[in-house]
């Protein structure tokens, strides 16, 4: 059995490796990157196991994912559980051949109440930049912050606490050190308002891919935050489209912890408040954008010459996966298939929902 040698391990067995903790925030320090990256390399899947009132960050959540991990919830009186299906366990290792989650075999702990929640907006953006062109990334992330707080993000680094004052050219020159490895940063708002933004580059046959995902977390409350929700999306997306050469991206309506922080808990499924389809994803589809836009609705966005579409769908009150559908509908399936393979992280974001519908 290969084992991984690292003072964060505390069980391992055939194909995993586990860690235990108790704090209450759950974060992508230096030693937990530094053991999900031994882990990995090893071929053994990572678990982490916490008590059942622990919240996980965003870039943690993510990096888990990305290497196949799990995150499990030691329940004070009864057992483990997944923490993102719910599916009781027996023992930290069963979350790797876990089945559906089903109203019987679902921990009663992660369908309970939550004491505070807050409307989020959550959107995900694919981006390509051409490498025969100067290209500086982050900046996305940058407009996203601009958006939500009217400044630049406060701090940006690969793990966590973020202690590094926002830099793109920073950014890019140690994102392009790593080529043809793959590069995960993140940036943070530094206002009260609670925004964090994640950066995954990869170079591909295309040029460089940049995917962003952003989190931030709406004031206010009932219909004002809800109608606020649905204007910044779209507006976030009318921004994404003027950085580098947008490929697609797509924004949400979620509710969640108040830190932007991942629960063990079961929440609503998002709600898409509006689709971008930049000028990649245009010529990936083989549509006229203006003619496109005159059939579903939409607006035009991003450069005259290479022009994208914006296209809105639902409200926080439901509606847009209808909506989402009835516009994907217009268009070739195969070249939709074809377009979403370029951009997996929206294609997850998309494909996820079909489980819970």
């Amino acid at each position: 059995m290969t084992t991984v040698d690292h003072p964060l391990v505390d069980a391992a067995g055939p194909g995993w490796a586990g860690t235990e903790t108790r704090v209450p925030i759950i974060a992508l320090t230096t030693a937990m990157s530094d053991w999900l990256h031994k882990t990995a390399t090893q071929g053994l899947r990572p678990v982490i196991v916490s008590g059942e009132h622990a919240r996980m960050t965003q870039p943690l959540a993510q990096v888990l994912s990305a290497v196949q991990g799990h995150w499990v919830v030691r329940a004070r009186d009864d057992g483990f559980y997944d923490a993102r299906t719910g599916v009781r366990l027996d023992a930290p290792a069963d979350a790797l051949t876990a089945g559906t989650p089903t109203p019987e075999n679902v921990h009663p702990l992660f369908v309970r109440a939550q004491v505070a929640s807050t409307l989020q907006v959550v959107a995900t953006v694919s981006t390509r930049h051409r490498v025969t062109r100067p290209v500086r990334l982050g900046g996305v992330a940058e407009a996203a912050v601009a958006l939500f707080t009217d400044a630049e993000p406060a701090a940006w680094g690969a793990v966590e606490p973020l202690l590094a004052p926002w830099d793109r050219d920073d950014l890019t020159e140690r994102s392009r050190r790593r080529v043809p490895l793959d590069s995960h940063w993140t940036a943070v708002g530094g206002g009260e308002r609670a925004v964090i933004a994640t950066m995954q580059t990869a170079r591909t046959g295309q040029g460089l891919e940049e995917t962003t995902r952003v989190w931030a977390a709406v004031p206010g409350v009932g219909r004002e935050a809800g109608t606020a929700a649905t204007a910044e999306a779209r507006e976030l997306l009318a921004r994404a489209a003027t950085v580098g050469l947008p490929l697609i991206g797509v924004a949400f309506a979620a509710i969640g912890a108040p830190d932007l922080a991942r629960r063990a808990t079961a929440a609503p499924h998002p709600e898409p408040l509006a689709l971008l389809i930049g000028p990649v994803g245009v010529r990936a589809l083989g549509i006229d954008a203006k003619r496109w836009i005159d059939d579903v609705g939409g607006t035009i966005v991003g450069s005259p010459r290479l022009p994208g579409v914006l296209l809105p769908l639902g409200s926080v009150d439901g509606g847009g996966w209808t909506r989402l559908d009835e516009v994907l509908a217009t268009v070739d399936p195969t070249r939709l298939a074809d377009l979403l393979d370029l951009a997996p992280h929206v294609r997850a974001q998309l494909v996820a929902r079909e489980g819970a519908r």
